[in-house]
Formats: structure tokens, sequence, C-alpha cells
């Protein structure tokens, strides 16, 4: 059975916290104010674990909408991206031997915290909303780091990598890759949870989804690639599960994963919206593409995941008849995307100088400011708060590893739909009380 985390944070310290969230100067990151912010960021992030695991209050959610924070957690996420495209290159040039790599890492770990909270956060619908025109610019952002995990390969797993890496710069290359592979792998779930709240968000978002960047035939690449699974050095399969390369055999192989669960979801949500039609217009291309997701709708599948059979008939009918087309468009006044853009707006002369500065005080640190930088990492991620967090969600019945929330109170974890039917009443007792103890609190 799993095992209860106590709160990190008490509810003054997570009001603190957020309040003084506040959008990272990218010349900024890496400094001593800026390990600061990142150690607040990531401790949220760890608090807001806890209360979606423990089914808590989850203060730190609520907190960060009603302080109109939304958008900042996106920022961190977009800025990172920027600074490990345009400095970080150049200054590992400028300091290829360098003794640490620390605080470079940190940065880099940034994006990946900041994902991570906004994979936490938009479960729910009120998250999503709470985005207004900034879910254009995540929309952008995760697409993006799909696309390039679609064309890129996937990382080795730290046994396989560790071996051959010699020098400091190497082994945050092969962590950077990590990283990115993690995000990316975040960013399917954050796409599915976009795509099921689109009604809670303004139109452009649709249009941005279906029209910009084809979200549908993205995700079904997705499907045909299955960047989860690849097989190792000796030929056995490993799935990617909770951040972590591992082999599965027997029955449980034949489980989905919650990022796989996710992407088939969202896939259903987009192609059997009613305003689908209006925004998306399924010629040859898209047609062709799309029907080859029938042969993954096997029935293995389809007794884990019920819903898809309305999806299965849908891309039946699809194959062998024309999709529906508007007579007319709707009207969309398209909002310009700045956040990336203005982050961008450097000339050349003056990205080199910020790699230069950047080099200076990441990579040529004194001894005494890597003990100091090490004393304030080893209370930003506690070891023991750490494994525990690490560990999967547990069924709330009978106490395997969770792979679905529920539905009705979208809160309570469970292994599989067979279990939910199975301990219902269980299941129903618990949803009861988290729905009495939600109309309480408001």
């Amino acid at each position: 059975m799993s095992t209860t985390i106590d709160n990190i944070l008490l509810p003054s310290e997570i009001d603190l916290y957020v309040d003084a969230l506040e959008p990272s100067k990218i010349e900024n990151l890496g400094t001593r104010i800026w390990l600061v912010a990142h150690h607040r960021l990531q401790k949220l992030h760890q608090q807001a674990i806890i209360e979606a695991r423990e089914i808590k209050e989850e203060t730190v959610k609520e907190t960060i909408i009603s302080h109109g924070k939304m958008p900042v957690i996106v920022y961190e996420a977009v800025c990172v991206s920027v600074w490990k495209e345009k400095i970080l290159p150049e200054m590992m040039k400028l300091e290829p031997e360098s003794v640490t790599t620390i605080i470079p890492y940190m940065v880099l770990h940034h994006e990946a915290t900041a994902i991570a909270l906004l994979e936490t956060l938009l479960f729910h619908a009120d998250s999503c909303e709470a985005l207004g025109d900034t879910c254009l610019e995540l929309v952008d952002y995760t697409t993006f780091a799909v696309v390039q995990l679609i064309s890129s390969q996937s990382p080795p797993s730290r046994e396989e990598s560790r071996a051959e890496v010699a020098l400091s710069s190497e082994e945050l290359m092969r962590q950077r890759e990590e990283l990115a592979f993690n995000i990316a792998m975040r960013c399917i779930t954050v796409l599915g949870y976009i795509a099921q709240n689109l009604d809670s968000m303004p139109v452009s978002v649709t249009s941005h989804v279906f029209t910009v960047h084809d979200v549908p035939v993205l995700l079904a690449s997705l499907i045909e690639h299955k960047p989860w699974s690849r097989p190792d050095s000796a030929g056995k399969t490993l799935t990617y599960i909770d951040g972590k390369w591992q082999h599965v055999e027997g029955e449980a192989a034949q489980k989905i994963t919650h990022t796989e669960g996710q992407l088939w979801i969202a896939i259903r949500q987009l192609l059997l919206d009613p305003r689908c039609p209006a925004h998306y217009d399924i010629n040859d291309t898209r047609k062709n593409q799309l029907i080859k997701l029938q042969c993954y709708l096997h029935d293995t599948l389809l007794d884990q995941l019920p819903p898809l059979l309305e999806l299965k008939y849908w891309l039946a009918q699809l194959a062998v008849t024309n999709a529906p087309v508007s007579a007319k468009r709707p009207f969309v006044l398209e909002v310009t995307t700045q956040m990336r853009s203005s982050l961008m707006s450097r000339s050349r002369k003056q990205w080199k100088e910020l790699s230069r500065q950047h080099a200076q005080c990441m990579l040529r640190c004194s001894q005494q400011d890597i003990r100091n930088v090490a004393q304030g990492l080893s209370e930003t991620y506690d070891m023991d708060t750490l494994e525990m967090l690490e560990k999967p969600p547990a069924c709330v019945t009978c106490g395997d590893q969770g792979v679905k929330r529920c539905s009705r109170c979208k809160t309570a974890w469970y292994c599989g739909r067979e279990c939910q039917v199975k301990n219902w009443p269980k299941h129903k007792k618990i949803c009861d009380l988290v729905e009495s103890k939600s109309q309480g609190d408001k």
C-alpha cells in the first residue's frame, strides 16, 4: 500500500512562494537570486504532487490560479528553452573542460520542473482556463517539443551511457538529452489536457490546435513512433514509466503507460469534438494518416480504455467515406504569440556577450561558490522526499500502481477499469468523501 507523505510547505509558505513567482530574466539565470526562485518553484512542484496524490485540498493549484501565476510558469519553461538553444552551446565552447556543470544543470532542470508543475496543475479545467491567451504559447512550446521527440532518437539510459562519458561537458549534454526527452513526454500529457479542456479556453486556442499545428495528425504520428518504448542493448524491450526506462514483462507489458493513455484520450477528444469539422478539414493526406490508427485499436487497448470504441467506429466510417466538410469556417481573431519571439529578439553580438557572462558565473566558480550552491541544493532536493515522490500513485482500492484518475472526483487513482468496477462500493465511498470535502471547502 502507499505511504502517506507529509506536507513540505505550510499554507502561509505556499502563499509567500506563489506571490514571489516572477518571470526570470534570461541574463539572471544561474545567479544566486535566481537559484532562490528555482528552489521555490521546485518546492511548489513537490507540494502540488503531494496534494494531488494524497487526495488533499490542492492549495498550490488554488493559490497559483488566484494570484494569476499560470502564465509565469509557462514563461519559465519557454525562457530556459531559449537559453539552452542560444546560450548553452556557446557557453560550453568557451569552457569545454569545466570542473563543474552543476549550475547549468540546475538551469536545464528548471525547465523540467516548470513543465512537471504544469502537468500536475492542468489536469483541472480551472487551471487550463486560468492560462487565457498564454495557452497559445504553451501549445507552441509543447508541439515543438513533440516534433523534436518524433524526429530524434530516444536517449540511452544512464547505465548505458555513463561509461562512455569522460568530460563534464559531455555529461551535461547527456543530461540535456535526458531532460529534453522527459520534458517532451510530459508535453504529450499537457497537450492531452489542453485537448480535453478546449471549451474552457479562448476560441483562438482551438484554431491554433487544429489549423496552425495540426495536432490530431501530430498525435497520430506519436502512436506510430511509440517513443516510450525501445529495445535495450540486449534486444529486450524497455518502457518509459514514471521518468525511468524499465523492463516490463508478462501481463504488465500489456498495460498501457500513463502517457500512452493520455495520448489516445486526446486523439479521441479532438476528432470526436463537435467543433472539429468547423476548424479541421480532413483532406486525403490527413485521412490517410488518421486511418492508420485503426491497426492499434486492438481488444487489449479497448479493454483498458473503453471510450476508444467510439473512436474506432469513427475511423472505420472515415475509411470508407469522406469526412464532413464545414461549409463556413468560424471567424477567429488570431492572437500572435510573443513570449518566445521577445526572448529571441537579441543580436548575435548580444548572445555572444550573454554566453561569455554565463560561462563566467556558471563554469568558472570557486570551490566555495560550488559548496554554497551544493548546500542550497541539498535543501531543494531532499532525497527522502524525492524518493517518495518518484513512486507512482497507488490505486485507492487495491494498492497496486495507479494508472488513471477517476473521471468523477478527478482525484482518486485506480489501477484499471476491472478493479474500479469490482471494488465500486469502496471506490464510490472515496469519491463521495472527496466531493463532500470539496463542497465544504467552497
